[in-house]
């Protein structure tokens, strides 16, 4: 089936065993400036998973090079010593090791490295928001300096080769590009002048790593902003990059800080949504090209390398999320792979906010040698577990309770599994979520894991089932009055009841949200392409306040404006009676009554379904809860749980 996937790839004098990479990125789990042990597990993983090539981010080149405090210093020889580590790792496997050479230029953060940040020109970034220093021609000089330093280092540490980065956040890039660079000297102005920077990195890194050592580039080939890179603009970058003689390949990158959106598309982006920006490079270079981003099937990866729209397929998520996903590619067993569904909770949601990297579907992710010894570890005593609640906690604690050879009946009282996960699904846009129940499904019935479906547990059927253990996992449910007032059942409803079809909905519609996450964008946006007009209003500093660290803020709020949809924010409901909505400004108390609409919906925290839990507390061997049952939160502290809950039995 694939002809192309696992067929080695040449990149200069080096022979990769296959064309999957696992692609630079950030993970916070760096400490001091150096590398840890966590690093070296996460990456040992992914080879042992199968992949052909790995390229190491995170890398600092220069005391000014400060995006966020959690990097690997680069330009100090004492990084060695870490490096060796890592790379005798990956190693043992027949993966590959590059490592990404990068400078973030002023999309660094001058509170963390107290120098002043450096740029082609003075301008600020529009996320770090800190005018530069144009750079001198002796600053120029010292970062050219520093990457033939890490350069050299990278090569006496063990890595298999470099990539030198002018992607999304690049000083590089940010030198090549006309929204940036305002230069009237040599290094501005025409596009000769604009790529002479990066010509002098490159020609220094290839004099410091010798010429038989594999060495490329992450170029952005559409910066898609007003002034910016275009992709003919690149193409003609890559021509002259490649007339250089000195890059072995090119790795393709896209989008700038002003539209972050689209360098981590979420699930509203389609399936390889920039797979034309790969191919439109290829076409104009004989080196090899890598495509990435949102690549998460080993079929879509071998369409795109067997089209020839690349020579290598990027991943980072899929990966993140599965390790084994190349492994499991080559054996055919693709219905094991846990496939990514590009939900952005756990791994871009938590570096934004300096958390260490994660996933929601798996959370060994930061921890694989302890979740190594403890999958790899048939339990002591196999019992027998009686499991209440197939959402995601229940279904994941069965799931990894089966792994460890525990006899585990598994009793969800609807017809299907999923639990709220079959709810946010119905949102707009939000359908790929259900590939979470689907990926669980698949690998309880491999585990022979017994299901009982339509069965609402009580505590008689507990007594006569009477198990080893007993596990809660019943969720939680939506607050019957969640605001004071006199209103009917019939006009204010709750999101669950919107999403699932059971509310009758007029023509003027105000959400309420207390959420700031997609139930409440998603659901206004669902009855927006219905038909109704949509007003929103939050007690939060706006609407959508949780969706920015996951990439999803600017493109849902574009799409609910141009759905006609309002936003109101700092906003607080103090009452509702019948449509008639009684709310204050939060900060300067007026009070605004918001009427002449023909449905309210109330979006706010549910409450815990924990009633069977407390009434078996203290009747049972062994009782645990998990998931909402025990707080309402997100999906990634459900599936948490339930894991960690099946590996302690």
């Amino acid at each position: 089936m694939f002809n192309h996937l696992f067929k080695p790839l040449a990149i200069g004098h080096l022979t990769l065993p296959n064309r999957i990479c696992f692609l630079a990125h950030q993970t916070n789990f760096a400490r001091a400036g150096r590398l840890t042990d966590r690093h070296v597990a996460y990456y040992e993983e992914r080879a042992k998973g199968g992949c052909g090539l790995i390229i190491l981010g995170e890398l600092s080149l220069h005391p000014t090079d400060r995006p966020y405090e959690q990097m690997i210093e680069a330009y100090e020889e004492k990084a060695i010593s870490g490096f060796q580590e890592l790379t005798s790792a990956i190693h043992r496997y027949p993966t590959k090791i590059f490592a990404q050479l990068n400078h973030s230029g002023f999309q660094c953060d001058g509170c963390i490295s107290r120098y002043a940040v450096l740029g082609p020109s003075a301008l600020s970034d529009i996320e770090f928001g800190e005018t530069a220093k144009m750079m001198e021609p002796e600053d120029i000089r010292e970062v050219v300096d520093n990457f033939a330093k890490a350069a050299r280092y990278v090569k006496e540490s063990g890595f298999d080769g470099i990539e030198v980065s002018l992607g999304h956040r690049s000083l590089l890039r940010q030198f090549l590009s006309p929204l940036s660079n305002y230069r009237q000297d040599e290094y501005g102005g025409n596009l000769e002048n604009r790529m002479r920077f990066t010509q002098e990195v490159i020609d220094s890194v290839r004099k410091a790593a010798g010429k038989d050592f594999p060495i490329g580039i992450r170029l952005c080939a559409d910066e898609m902003f007003y002034g910016a890179i275009t992709l003919e603009d690149a193409r003609e970058m890559a021509r002259r990059f490649e007339a250089m003689g000195e890059i072995d390949f090119i790795n393709v990158s896209v989008g700038t800080y002003y539209n972050l959106q689209l360098v981590r598309g979420s699930m509203h982006f389609p399936l390889g949504f920039i797979l034309h920006l790969s191919q439109g490079i290829k076409e104009v270079v004989k080196i090899p090209v890598f495509a990435n981003n949102r690549i998460n099937t080993p079929q879509l990866a071998e369409e795109i390398l067997s089209s020839g729209k690349a020579d290598m397929v990027g991943l980072v998520r899929a990966m993140i999320c599965d390790p084994y996903f190349p492994k499991k590619a080559k054996e055919g067993k693709f219905e094991d792979i846990f496939l990514c569904v590009a939900d952005n909770q756990g791994c871009i949601g938590r570096v934004n906010q300096s958390k260490t990297i994660g996933c929601i579907q798996n959370p060994s992710v930061g921890y694989e040698r302890e979740g190594e010894k403890e999958f790899t570890r048939t339990a002591l005593k196999q019992k027998e577990v009686m499991i209440i609640g197939g959402g995601p906690a229940g279904m994941e604690a069965a799931r990894v309770a089966a792994m460890r050879g525990h006899r585990v009946t598994l009793f969800e009282k609807e017809g299907e599994l999923g639990g709220q996960i079959n709810i946010a699904k119905k949102g707009e846009g939000r359908g790929e979520i259900g590939r979470i129940v689907t990926n669980l499904i698949t690998h309880l019935k491999r585990l022979k894991v017994k299901i009982e479906m339509g069965v609402e547990v009580t505590e008689e059927l507990v007594r006569t089932i009477n198990p080893e253990v007993v596990i809660v996992a019943t969720g939680s449910i939506p607050r019957g009055n969640p605001l004071p007032g006199r209103y009917s059942r019939s006009q204010v409803f709750n999101v669950w009841q919107v999403l699932k079809g059971e509310a009758e909905i007029g023509e003027r519609v105000l959400l309420i949200d207390g959420d700031g996450h997609h139930k409440a964008t998603s659901t206004a946006e669902l009855l927006a392409d219905h038909g109704r007009k949509v007003d929103i209003i939050t007690d939060a500093l706006f609407v959508g306040m949780e969706l920015g660290p996951i990439g999803d803020l600017y493109s849902s709020r574009q799409r609910l404006l141009q759905k006609g949809v309002t936003f109101t924010a700092d906003t607080r409901v103090e009452e509702i009676n019948g449509t008639a909505v009684r709310a204050v400004n939060i900060y300067s108390n007026e009070v605004h009554i918001y009427d002449g609409y023909d449905t309210v919906v109330v979006i706010m925290a549910n409450r815990p379904n924990d009633e069977l839990y407390f009434r078996l507390k203290g009747k049972v061997r062994e009782l645990y809860r998990i998931g909402d049952c025990v707080a309402p939160r997100k999906i990634d502290k459900a599936i948490l749980e339930g894991n960690r809950v099946g590996r302690m039995l």
